[in-house]
């Protein structure tokens, strides 16, 4: 299709290049098709393998005339990342990568805990993904259900609020995603308020009529 239209540009987004599962093995899309490099412009950073979002480094690499456009608008908007976001980007880059299997390790065994509790939850549908740390339950089959109090879900975004309002789990409708009606969680955090979360929207669906 991109070959067949050669006035479409490409941007593709790499940043969960680490963070894949179950043998999925990444591949970018200039590995599949060399001949689109001259209009592809690939992304990544260091905010999700390396753990940094609060150095705020990101990188591109696309071409020449492309990426001098870029960087001349992002001088004038937001300057510069400070030396030493720069100095820890690149340490995080070029230094040992072996720390990257353990987390890929503990994130899977998560990823299965919720996945496995989720699907337990009377009306949500989870599947399994295979990259990154978020999971998108489908939350259909809740929709038209009433809380004890009477209270109608009849969107994902009554579904979080409710969720929030009587469990006090916070997790992020699927129309912000234009995924309604789903709902998005991550599992970067500890295992035990996983769990926990996980515990509490059993709970909450059960308690539907």
């Amino acid at each position: 299709m991109l070959r067949r239209h050669p006035g479409v540009w490409v941007l593709t987004d790499d940043i969960y290049e680490h963070l894949v599962y179950d043998g999925f093995t990444f591949t970018t899309i200039l590995q599949v098709a060399p001949d689109l490099r001259e209009r592809t412009l690939t992304v990544n950073g260091v905010s999700k393998a390396y753990a940094m979002t609060g150095w705020r480094i990101g990188y591109g690499a696309g071409p020449k005339p492309l990426v001098r456009a870029m960087a001349t608008i992002q001088s004038q908007s937001t300057t510069n990342p400070c030396s030493i976001s720069q100095a820890a980007a690149v340490a995080a880059l070029t230094g040992p990568q072996d720390f990257l299997a353990e987390w890929r390790r503990v994130f899977r065994e998560r990823r299965d805990l919720v996945v496995e509790m989720l699907n337990a939850a009377p009306g949500i549908s989870c599947p399994k993904p295979q990259g990154a740390f978020y999971v998108y339950p489908s939350c259909a089959g809740v929709i038209g259900k009433r809380t004890p109090e009477g209270q109608v879900i009849g969107s994902s975004e009554d579904f979080a609020r409710l969720l929030l309002e009587k469990k006090g789990v916070a997790v992020v409708h699927g129309a912000a995603f234009g995924l309604d009606p789903h709902f998005r969680i991550s599992y970067a955090t500890s295992t035990d308020l996983l769990r926990e979360a996980c515990r509490r929207i059993q709970e909450f669906c059960s308690e539907l009529v």
